[in-house]
């Protein structure tokens, strides 16, 4: 049975407990990046939570009434765009794939040939086929599986085996508590679960209750697939310099907090009919004051029923956990700067309010009154709007890094 043991010491689990604890309020999220910082840690890159500022998606906001829920999360654009560039940037080569030609034996040849040389995969997939398999070793998906009759939705995992005599594949949960998150799953199930994340039958795109509600209907979730997969390539480049990889991401990162970042197509299929939109800390502000005004409103539900925004959705979880990153991301910067001579006093101020602001996510998460939930909203994007401008401040020292390097990424 090949199976990368070693993945146990690497994996990086993105739940926090809530007032009932665990199981009950196991709260996590980030399921799309939680797995490639897994596979980051397994391939040498030790500081998890620079590794995850490095990609962008603590630093996100954006919000639509197309939209009809916020997302604190979402980086530069899609989510594909996050797993190439952070392992780049962190001297690494990631691949992202989906809908091998041929098919599902071509897509699990490939994956097992990954194992086989001890490279954990990240793969997309119809979660809920999965829950019975992972109830099994896990208190906190076996309250999540008793819960979620009748529903289905998408999720990220990393397989770390498989045992061809079983007809099982190995699964690490990258949202529960190390000691639970591993469990063992049939191929098949697998199978169709990989299968159906294409979110396809017949002809159109069909939606899988227990994501998002969009004006009384369900919405869709990712859309990734056949067969995604995501993974990182073991061999660091000798020549990166963090010094480069931090000037290259602080400025992409001041640009998401800003709002520049995403671009408006990344969300929508039409760069000529955009409809109105918020990003980063001035669209937070922006939209805080939308609600305290009455302009948002809690989603309708396909019952006919309406639910508190911030409660049923979960939306807050992403801030709690990708502003912790963010956190932990200017912390390292503003040591790194220290380090070298420079004034790394406003990068960490930026940290502090950051880390601020992911502390008030906790108590958002569950404030289902809607005036209430604005208010903390508003109050988070002072917190961020604070760190938009110590970040200005801090670029000024961020820039006399590594002069003349090459950029590790794309022209931003």
């Amino acid at each position: 049975m090949p199976e990368i043991a070693s993945y146990s010491s690497s994996y990086f689990s993105m739940t926090w407990l809530g007032p009932k604890g665990y199981p009950e309020n196991g709260n996590s999220g980030r399921c799309y990046f939680t797995g490639v910082i897994g596979m980051l840690r397994h391939v040498g890159e030790e500081d998890a939570l620079f590794a995850d500022g490095v990609g962008g998606d603590g630093f996100s906001f954006r919000w639509t009434p197309a939209y009809g829920a916020p997302a604190f999360n979402g980086g530069v654009g899609p989510f594909h765009e996050m797993w190439e560039y952070t392992p780049r940037t962190l001297g690494f080569r990631s691949h992202w794939e989906e809908d091998d030609e041929d098919g599902f034996d071509g897509a699990f040849a490939k994956l097992t040939a990954l194992i086989d040389r001890g490279i954990p995969v990240q793969v997309g997939l119809h979660y809920s086929l999965l829950l019975p398999y992972g109830a099994m070793s896990s208190p906190r998906l076996a309250f999540q599986n008793s819960t979620m009759k009748d529903t289905g939705f998408g999720h990220h995992v990393v397989v770390a085996g498989y045992d061809l005599e079983k007809k099982t594949v190995v699964i690490w949960e990258p949202n529960d508590l190390a000691e639970h998150a591993r469990f063992e799953c049939p191929i098949d199930v697998f199978r169709t679960a990989w299968e159906q994340a294409r979110q396809r039958t017949g002809d159109r795109y069909q939606a899988w209750p227990h994501h998002r509600a969009w004006e009384g209907e369900w919405s869709l979730h990712d859309g990734y697939g056949p067969y995604l997969m995501v993974w990182v390539e073991p061999e660091r480049d000798p020549d990166w310099d963090i010094a480069a990889a931090i000037r290259d991401s602080f400025r992409r990162n001041l640009k998401i907090l800003a709002g520049e970042y995403p671009k408006p197509y990344a969300l929508f299929g039409n760069q000529w009919q955009i409809p109105h939109w918020e990003t980063g800390a001035p669209g937070m502000a922006r939209f805080a004051q939308a609600v305290l005004e009455g302009r948002v409103s809690d989603p309708l539900m396909p019952s006919g029923e309406r639910v508190p925004l911030f409660v049923n959705g979960n939306i807050p979880n992403h801030g709690v956990l990708g502003r912790r990153g963010a956190c932990g991301y200017l912390q390292r910067v503003a040591k790194e700067l220290t380090r070298r001579g420079l004034d790394g006093s406003a990068a960490a101020r930026a940290g502090e309010a950051m880390g601020k602001s992911s502390d008030l996510f906790r108590s958002l998460r569950y404030e289902k009154d809607l005036r209430s939930a604005g208010l903390l909203v508003k109050e988070i994007a002072g917190l961020e709007l604070q760190a938009l401008e110590d970040m200005r401040t801090g670029w000024e020292q961020v820039r006399q890094l590594a002069r003349g390097a090459r950029p590790a990424s794309r022209a931003a």
